[in-house]
């Protein structure tokens, strides 16, 4: 009796219906396809929308972009302070032998030529420029000269170290005292990483041990073809380690 009305227990089965319609591998695949390949899929159609829509406006562009004119606010000649008056570099960039930058001339250097407008032998152009000089000063402002020999920010370079080891500004600058406006095209060298690491590896010949180089009157000035050169008796080869350009 005991025995037919005693049933042992059974396990539960679910229904199929009550199962959990996600599983756990399934769930992780579809969060991951969100989390990933969707903002995948959308940054690329963007990325193409720019690009087709940067296509059609180089299409319409026949006209390559003029190149930038550096204009300076008052046309100062090098030619005309240089080769005719003889002026070195350091009279007006006061900073080349002691500091990183070679500096810009301040306003009492050119006041101190330029105190008339009248200027002996300047023509009708001088006298404009040195007029609007004149203008400045009595504003009391500075001159907002534009750069034009520029590095980039992430490199390091002195002008003081160059200067000192005896390099002529026209290693860089080239014969500044034959041009009347400087500019990008007048720039003899590039500047670029290769260049100055070219320079570096040639061990200069050095006489006493400055750069060994042709004499001139004056630092950027004219060249004296006649004088009686030394034999070098050094050389001077210069730094090629990363941080000495990237500090």
């Amino acid at each position: 009796m005991l025995k037919e009305n005693f049933k042992p227990l059974r396990k539960t089965q679910k229904r199929p219906e009550m199962r959990s319609r996600f599983s756990k591998p399934s769930f992780l695949l579809m969060a991951l396809f969100v989390l990933i390949l969707l903002p995948v899929l959308f940054y690329s159609f963007v990325g193409l929308a720019t690009e087709s829509e940067k296509a059609s406006k180089s299409d319409q562009t026949t006209q390559p972009a003029p190149p930038v004119e550096f204009i300076q606010p008052i046309e100062f000649s090098h030619k005309s302070h240089v080769d005719k008056s003889e002026i070195p570099c350091e009279f007006c960039h006061i900073y080349a032998r002691r500091s990183i930058s070679s500096g810009v001339p301040p306003m009492a250097s050119c006041f101190g030529c330029h105190r008339n407008n009248i200027i002996p032998g300047s023509d009708e152009k001088q006298r404009k420029a040195i007029k609007k000089l004149l203008e400045f000063q009595q504003n009391g402002k500075a001159i907002p000269w534009k750069k034009i020999h520029d590095m980039p920010d992430f490199v390091h370079f002195s002008h003081k170290r160059h200067v000192q080891a005896g390099f002529d500004c026209t290693e860089c600058h080239g014969e500044i005292r034959e041009h009347e406006v400087l500019s990008g095209e007048t720039m003899i060298t590039d500047l670029s990483m290769g260049w100055c690491m070219k320079c570096h590896r040639e061990r200069r010949q050095t006489i006493d041990g400055k750069i060994a180089g042709p004499i001139r009157e004056t630092r950027g000035g004219k060249i004296i073809e006649q004088a009686a050169a030394k034999q070098p008796d050094g050389t001077l080869p210069g730094p090629t380690d990363c941080y000495d350009c990237h500090k």
